[in-house]
């Protein structure tokens, strides 16, 4: 948990939220009165699970998570 008032503790975590919020308005195309929560939950299959990432090399965080786990088996 970050000081109250003070974001700059936690940049990582205030770059995601700011990330969800614009794809969700730009991408998604949430207005006023849609339903966010069910936007949200919407949203966040959508990163774990379609939306690759450059920082994993083009992959989802799901891939990567399953390529992890299917070397530790080996």
């Amino acid at each position: 948990m970050s000081r109250a008032g003070a974001p700059t503790d936690n940049g990582a975590m205030e770059a995601i939220n700011g990330w969800t919020k614009e794809e969700l308005f730009t991408d998604f195309k949430i207005t006023e009165s849609d339903n966010v929560l069910k936007s949200i939950g919407e949203y966040v299959i959508f990163f774990n699970n379609e939306r690759p990432a450059y920082a994993l090399g083009y992959k989802t965080p799901k891939q990567v998570k399953d390529e992890y786990f299917q070397s530790e088996k080996s």
